[in-house]
């Protein structure tokens, strides 16, 4: 041990080594500015709202909707921030027909999100659906939802900004939105959905 510790700061191997090391952690931070993966939008089964973020999901995927690319909309009432029928009325103000609201009132997290979703999809006989998330999201809702596949279903991602429409990078809260989405990526990626949300 003391061997290799000793070889590690000789500067043959420190050099390269630090060098190696402070690529990787560009090459990290600068992936962590990459979030909005937004597919074009497909003909598919259902439009899933994930639940969180402000209503700019819900009028996004309500466009979608309007434009005839599904005719069936899940939506999760995922938080504190709306319940199920305060969720049921804010998809039936942008224009989605009641009787085309499919409710997921189980999922506390994205990593449920995609369970749920997919048992419902099942239960429908969906194969493809178009996953509506906030811009900042769109990362790891991909890792998850792609994830829990067993390759039966076909997902598209679609990208929202805020009820405004700013991208997330232009919003005051961008540097919160940034920190805390690239540390639950990186515990998605690591399979610790359970104390990443």
């Amino acid at each position: 041990m003391n061997k290799l510790l000793r070889a590690m700061t000789k500067p043959k191997i420190a050099i390269p080594l630090t060098i190696i090391l402070t690529l990787i952690m560009v090459g990290v931070i600068v992936e962590s500015f990459i979030h909005n993966d937004s597919e074009k939008p497909e003909d598919s089964d259902v439009i899933v709202v994930l639940g969180g973020g402000d209503q700019g999901r819900m009028k996004r995927a309500a466009d979608l909707y309007e434009s005839s690319y599904a005719e069936k909309v899940i939506v999760t009432p995922v938080g504190d921030r709306y319940n199920t029928e305060e969720l049921t009325n804010i998809a039936r103000h942008y224009g989605i027909e009641e009787e085309d609201i499919i409710v997921d009132s189980e999922s506390t997290s994205t990593y449920t999100n995609a369970q749920r979703t997919i048992e419902i999809m099942d239960e429908n006989d969906f194969e493809l659906a178009m996953i509506v998330t906030s811009d900042y999201h769109v990362k790891r809702a991909k890792i998850i939802f792609d994830r829990l596949n067993d390759g039966s279903k076909s997902f598209t991602y679609i990208a929202a900004g805020n009820l405004e429409g700013d991208i997330w990078i232009d919003r005051e809260d961008a540097i919160r939105h940034w920190l805390s989405e690239s540390i639950k990526v990186w515990g998605y990626r690591f399979g610790l959905y359970k104390f990443f949300g």
